[in-house]
């Protein structure tokens, strides 16, 4: 593992993609053209032992053995890919590569702190080789079964690739899941051996009774628990626990390695999980070979990867793509990984910018979610790096390809879907088409996938069943605790016999592009979260009130395209679905599994549709949910179950005055109304605004409940619920304040704090020894968009911002004196004596001069004065010169990269001014006051940092800013002038700040 700075990756010079140059091998080996990609795709499934041969001898895996026979059958089901080759995936992963860079890094971890592991493809290859050494002298090898329980870092990538190195199995999950749903996978699995990093988990310490006291209770069979983090052992009966480092630091130089054996192709490498509809969760076996094959394909073929790339994909251990992403070591390219939190949609997006991500692996859950915020990525951080990114994890909207041409750019958004089941996909991406709008790009090359109709007919054109009609090497080998292959069957295999079925509704066009609909079974999919039924019945089974449950998807009654979780209970006689009993099922689904298994909503139901058959039909309760035809009600037991849960449903809406949902069509999202502006000090209106929001989001306390979280709100809508504070209430609520009391009357209270006109909020620590430095308030009176600034600034004292209340209590707009008169009376209270340093942006950057004007009047030193980038106030323009400057701005408003908005929003809200948000409108009102304040003289020293993208003909009339402060300093920073703050600009304005800072202190020495 390095330390270092990953080192620019080399530029290559343009060339074709990959899949140009297998088609020149393909056409030779199929004798006709295969000139686009339907006609290569046609010839891979038709001819799929070729394919499949060509393709192994292509890519060049290392492996031994025959090719022959590619295939056993023709049968999907029986047949079997390259039982003559071996192969081991850990060497394929780490080899070394022609034409890549040993040296260069491979692979980085980034941790919520911010901090960086990188290895090099020697090093990792190095720690791996090590590592399997160690857990080899533990016992490990070949046909053993290991865990690895670890959150999304470089260190599970160790160990994980160390057990694939030794030919065991793997399988993986991360310590948020908690016990319940670890166990309901890991005593399938019956592992040897547990390999656990606690960093960042709570409740892991191992002591009596704790979670991982009971997962390893849970799991008689682990005999090793091996410590990856660095925090205190735990103690843990019967098992024994040793710490990585402790093995590593026990082998010598003249330590003899262990061996990487090449396993048969089919032997297995992962035991995944998906989330079945009834029992635990099918623990499917992936074949080293198949999932290696499908990966290289995938990732070469339809994604385009080679050394060039470095990819990110928002993942974590638990989901099949965490395997896929490790597999692009097998082409050289580098993989980031991030184990933090994801407070906001921008987490992801830094994150890509800052480690040159050229392929961003998201969800349509999170691009909503910067939808949502108002987030256009482009504008905010450096991206040119950014070739592609792929979504997966559920449906990509169509609305969603707009919102993303506009806000990220031209990169192709390829929206890829499959599964763990093959882990691979049936739809994805390709480097040689064009994007169609909410369609996937290509079928998979080598599967045969088709769309079925309900008497089993191939259809294109229509949504079908989504099948894969010839065999494909990354079937699953296996389910464990099958013996017989009576549920792999099941599974797959009868429901249209002599096909794979695989779940999901699918429509097919002739120009080769597909949109996957959902799941036609009953898997839940929420926010992009895929949740079986059965995780939440078998929790459920410890309430004793509960007789039975049904968890169904329900389309959003608020927010088109989104979905939410609906629990149907039937309860047991004279058990009442009381605050006090729901309460109880929200914290017991949060706790013994995630927040994603919290329901939106609980509905007590007198009894819940059966079939015939006494099987819960989960599709006829969902139909009912959403308003849709149910279609076979005579397959029914009891059909009049159906109208005790409208009759439920309808008595919640009414209580939460939200609508009943009706079937939707089309795809638009209709946009917010407008709502006036209230006065923070109004507890009354801001407690009614709070509850509006809460209520268009689908939360709504009642019963007693009134925490969000208990109500079923998620983290995705609570950062939609901050912007909107932000926007209808001009409030800066943090997501700390938030947290600290998610109720309507915490949230309120958190709104008026956050409006305290003399609030002083700490932004980054600092040197308590230094001066401390005081950003003053934005033209909304909030502060914290300063927040990434002060925490990039070096060598200074504590940071704070200070917020403003803009109104006076009658109403009226308070004007720049009266602001700088209350901010020094704050600053001289926070810091009665030593000297002072004061900054602001834009209209901050006004009121900080005033605010240091004041300061030296009353004797006060104010050692640095930064202005960042304030343009001249009119009124200190003379005539001429303030019609230009009005001029400018007209420009500026319409010239791309200078404005901070789309022109035809600068155009439709001249036309339409009703039509301003809520935060252009209060901006329009601080500009107002803006422009009517007089520069005064400051005899003081004063730092401009000026935007150095700007129209030329007028810039900033800097001569009014040395007019009236002649010792002004003037320093160059790049970007327009409303993205100085911004992700790809920020880091240099903090460069120059942090060297005038020192300056400033230097001179007051000197």
């Amino acid at each position: 593992m390095t330390t270092s700075r990953r080192a620019p990756r080399p530029t290559a010079p343009v060339r074709r993609p990959q899949v140009a140059d297998f088609r020149d091998r393909a056409e030779v080996a199929a004798g006709r053209d295969l000139g686009n990609a339907v006609a290569l795709h046609e010839w891979s499934v038709q001819e799929f032992r070729d394919f499949w041969r060509l393709f192994l001898d292509w890519a060049g895996p290392a492996w031994e053995g025959s090719a022959d026979p590619v295939c056993t059958g023709d049968d999907v089901e029986t047949a079997v890919f390259f039982p003559a080759v071996s192969l081991n995936y850990a060497e394929n992963l780490l080899r070394p590569l022609p034409g890549v860079d040993d040296g260069a890094v491979c692979l980085t971890s980034v941790h919520g702190d911010g901090s960086r592991d990188r290895w090099t493809r020697a090093e990792l290859r190095e720690d791996v080789d090590r590592t399997a050494t160690a857990l080899a002298r533990l016992g490990v090898g070949a046909g053993d079964r290991v865990v690895v329980v670890a959150a999304n870092n470089g260190h599970a990538v160790v160990a994980a690739l160390a057990t694939a190195a030794l030919g065991a199995t793997l399988s993986s999950g991360m310590p948020d899941m908690g016990p319940a749903a670890l166990l309901g996978r890991f005593t399938q699995v019956e592992p040897a051996l547990m390999a656990l990093d606690r960093t960042g988990a709570t409740g892991w310490d191992g002591t009596d009774g704790d979670l991982l006291d009971q997962v390893v209770a849970g799991l008689p069979t682990v005999r090793t628990v091996v410590v990856l983090d660095v925090l205190p052992l735990p103690s843990l009966r019967g098992v024994r626990v040793v710490r990585l480092a402790d093995l590593l630091s026990d082998l010598g130089p003249d330590t003899p390695r262990t061996p990487w054996p090449r396993m048969p192709f089919n032997d297995p490498l992962f035991v995944m999980f998906s989330s079945g509809t009834t029992g635990p969760p099918k623990a499917m076996v992936h074949g080293i070979g198949g999932t290696l094959l499908e990966h290289l394909k995938e990732h070469r073929l339809h994604g385009d990867l080679d050394a060039r790339d470095t990819l990110y994909f928002q993942t974590t251990t638990a989901w099949m793509m965490w395997n896929w992403q490790l597999s692009a070591l097998a082409v050289g390219a580098g993989i980031v990984l991030y184990d933090g939190p994801v407070p906001g949609p921008e987490t992801l997006w830094r994150l890509a910018a800052e480690e040159r991500v050229t392929v961003f692996g998201t969800s349509p859950a999170h691009q909503q979610l910067s939808q949502d915020t108002g987030l256009r990525p482009a504008e905010v951080f450096d991206l040119s790096a950014l070739r592609a990114v792929m979504s997966t994890g559920s449906v990509l909207h169509d609305w969603q390809f707009d919102w993303f041409a506009a806000a990220v750019g031209p990169q192709p958004l390829q929206s890829i879907s499959g599964g763990t089941d093959i882990i691979g996909c049936f739809v994805l991406g390709h480097p040689e088409l064009p994007v169609v709008r909410g369609r996937s790009q290509a079928l998979s090359l080598g599967l045969d996938v088709a769309a079925l109709d309900a008497g089993g007919h191939a259809v294109v054109g229509p949504p079908g069943e989504l099948v894969c009609r010839r065999p494909f090497p990354s079937r699953p080998v296996r389910f464990l605790r099958d013996p017989d292959g009576s549920r792999l069957h099941g599974a797959y295999y009868t429901e249209h016999p002599g096909v794979w079925t695989h779940g999901d509704v699918v429509d097919l066009a002739p120009d080769g592009t597909a949109r996957v609909h959902g799941r036609s079974d009953g898997v839940l999919n929420i926010d992009g979260i895929r949740i079986g039924p059965a995780e939440i019945y078998r929790i459920l089974k410890g309430l004793p009130e509960i007789a039975q449950a049904v968890a169904v998807e329900q389309r959003h009654p608020t927010t088109p395209g989104a979905t939410r979780l609906v629990l149907l209970v039937q309860l047991h006689g004279g058990a009442v679905l009381d605050g006090e009993l729901e309460r109880r099922i929200r914290t017991t689904l949060r706790s013994q599994a995630t927040a994603a298994h919290v329901p939106a909503l609980v509905l007590a139901v007198p009894e819940v549709p059966l079939t015939h058959s006494g099987k819960v039909s989960e599709k006829a309760a969902r139909d009912t949910v959403n308003g849709d035809r149910v279609v076979n009600v005579d397959a029914l037991r009891n059909p009049g179950s159906l109208a005790g849960i409208t009759a439920a449903l309808r008595t919640a809406t009414e209580r939460t005055a939200l609508p009943v949902p009706e079937p939707r069509s089309g795809s638009g999202r209709p946009p917010a109304a407008p709502r006036p502006a209230v006065p923070p000090g109004d507890t009354a209106a801001v407690t009614a605004v709070v509850s509006t929001i809460w209520r268009d989001l689908g939360v709504v306390p009642h019963a007693g409940i009134t925490d969000f979280f208990d109500l079923g709100g998620t983290s995705r809508q609570s950062m939609t619920l901050l912007r909107r504070l932000q926007l209808e209430l001009d409030a800066d609520v943090t997501m700390e304040q938030f947290l600290a009391d998610p109720t309507i009357p915490g949230l309120a209270a958190a709104v008026a704090a956050a409006a305290d006109a003399t609030a002083v909020l700490l932004l980054a620590a600092g040197n308590p020894a230094a001066p401390p430095l005081f950003l003053l308030n934005d033209a909304w009176g909030g502060v914290e968009v300063y927040r990434t600034l002060a925490e990039l600034l070096v060598g200074v004292g504590p940071v704070y911002g200070v917020r403003a209340d803009l109104v006076h209590p009658d109403g009226s707009r308070k004007p720049i004196d009266d602001l700088a008169d209350e901010h020094a009376a704050t600053i001289v209270a926070a810091r009665p004596e030593g000297p002072l340093r004061l900054a602001g942006f834009s209209f901050g950057g006004l009121v900080a001069f005033e605010t240091a004007r004041r300061l030296r009047a009353a004797g006060r030193e104010v050692e640095f004065l930064g202005l960042l980038d304030p343009l001249p106030p009119e009124d200190s323009l003379p005539p001429v010169r303030r019609r230009l400057h009005r001029l400018t701005g007209e420009i500026g408003a319409l010239i791309p990269g200078l404005a901070d908005r789309p022109l035809r929003d600068v155009v439709r809200q001249r036309l339409r001014p009703e039509t301003r948000p809520a935060d252009q409108q209060a901006l329009d009102r601080s500009g107002a006051v803006y422009a009517r304040h007089r520069l005064q003289h400051y005899d003081g020293r004063a730092t401009y940092f000026r935007a150095r993208r700007r129209i030329p003909v007028s810039g900033h009339f800097m001569s009014a800013w040395r007019a009236a402060a002649p010792r002004l300093e003037v320093v160059s920073v790049p970007g327009p002038h409303h993205d100085l703050l911004a992700g790809r600009h920020v880091v240099a304005l903090a460069v120059q700040m942090s060297l005038a800072l020192r300056t400033a202190a230097q001179l007051r020495r000197s």
